[in-house]
C-alpha cells in the first residue's frame, strides 16, 4: 500500500479505548472476530476524529483493532512473549499512564464513548 492510501495514526482517544479493551479482554484469549473487537471497530469508526480516511475499508477495522491490542503486549510484564513491535510511541505513553490506573482508564474510555453517543443523537 502506498503512502497516499495510508490511514492516519491512532490518536490518544483511540488508544485509550483500545487499552481499555486490552485490560477487559486480553488479546491472548481472543481474535479479530471477537464481538468486543468488532464493537470497538464500530465505535472507532463513529468517532469524529478523522474526516479523511484514505483506506475506508481498513480504517480501524477488526483486524487493525486486534493488531493494536497485540501492540500493547510488548509492554505487559505478565506476557512472556514479545508482542508486536511496530507500534507507535504514543502507545507506550498511554500504557505508562494507565496500566497501573485502570479505574481512571475505564472512566476516560467511558467518557469518550459517551461523548460519541451524545454527538450521534
Amino acid at each position: 500500500m502506498d503512502n497516499a492510501k495510508r490511514n492516519p495514526k491512532w490518536d490518544r482517544d483511540e488508544l485509550i479505548l483500545a487499552l481499555d479493551l486490552y485490560f477487559r479482554i486480553n488479546p491472548r484469549h481472543i481474535n479479530s472476530s471477537h464481538p468486543e473487537v468488532t464493537k470497538l471497530s464500530q465505535i472507532l469508526n463513529s468517532l469524529p476524529i478523522y474526516k479523511d480516511r484514505p483506506d475506508k475499508i481498513r480504517f480501524r477495522n477488526p483486524n487493525g483493532v486486534y493488531m493494536k491490542l497485540c501492540n500493547f503486549l510488548r509492554f505487559d510484564p505478565s506476557y512472556n512473549g514479545v508482542g508486536l513491535q511496530r507500534g507507535g510511541k504514543l502507545e507506550e505513553i498511554i500504557w505508562k499512564e494507565f496500566a497501573d490506573n485502570q479505574t481512571d482508564l475505564r472512566k476516560k474510555a467511558r467518557d469518550i464513548i459517551d461523548g460519541t453517543e451524545n454527538q450521534n443523537e
